[in-house]
């Protein structure tokens, strides 16, 4: 496994100046980490090159993590990682190969947590839920801080999972994960115990081209 840091010095967070050390404060000391190292064999293409908004969807999802207000979030990147990190190229972010992608989600999982330097806690999210905001990810931060729960998940379709924020005391438990299971077995597991922010269209992911048509 190896990462990098890709930084460009001018690139700045979307929200305000005046917002700015607010948000940076609160999401000081909780790392993102975007899982982008799947097979996208279901869509048939490059998933992760395809335009949402005229963005690729890697992209724009990473984005949505630097302006959520993560300081360099980890980007975990599968086979095809030397194709897919120049979608990347000027962001500020840590992109972590993960050889083992193909035994599945928990593996690129498990690589972020490896990258991730001491913190308090992580936030895991995907590419794939085009509903994913910036302001939803502060959210989860924010009630995560201020419920003093050890876990704030995303709430859509009758489901709590990802994007979420597990704190520290949960990283043995996320490094246990194997094959596809991801970090919806530990909410499950965990249900009585976490915070939840609702996601609207959370439910709605993008596997097939098909799904790809129905966001025009």
């Amino acid at each position: 496994m190896w990462y990098c840091t890709l930084l460009r010095s001018g690139w700045t967070p979307s929200f305000a100046q005046d917002e700015r050390m607010g948000v940076m404060g609160e999401m000081s000391e909780v790392t993102g980490i975007l899982l982008a190292a799947g097979s996208s064999q279901r869509f048939g293409a490059d998933k992760l090159s395809a335009l949402i908004g005229g963005v690729p969807m890697l992209t724009r999802a990473a984005s949505t993590l630097l302006n959520a207000g993560f300081d360099l979030p980890i980007v975990v990147l599968g086979e095809r990682a030397a194709e897919h990190a120049p979608l990347l190229y000027g962001l500020p972010v840590r992109v972590v190969h993960n050889p083992d992608a193909e035994s599945g989600m928990a593996s690129s999982l498990v690589a972020g947590l490896e990258a991730a330097d001491k913190c308090e806690a992580v936030c895991i999210t995907v590419c794939d839920q085009p509903a994913v905001t910036a302001r939803h990810l502060r959210m989860l931060v924010g009630a995560w801080r201020k419920t003093h729960a050890s876990i704030a998940a995303s709430d859509y379709g009758g489901v709590h999972g990802v994007p979420a924020v597990f704190a520290a005391e949960h990283f043995a438990e996320l490094r246990e994960l194997h094959g596809d299971r991801g970090a919806g077995a530990l909410l499950a597991r965990h249900a009585d115990a976490l915070t939840t922010i609702p996601l609207p269209g959370g439910e709605i992911d993008i596997d097939t081209p098909a799904d790809m048509r129905k966001l025009e």
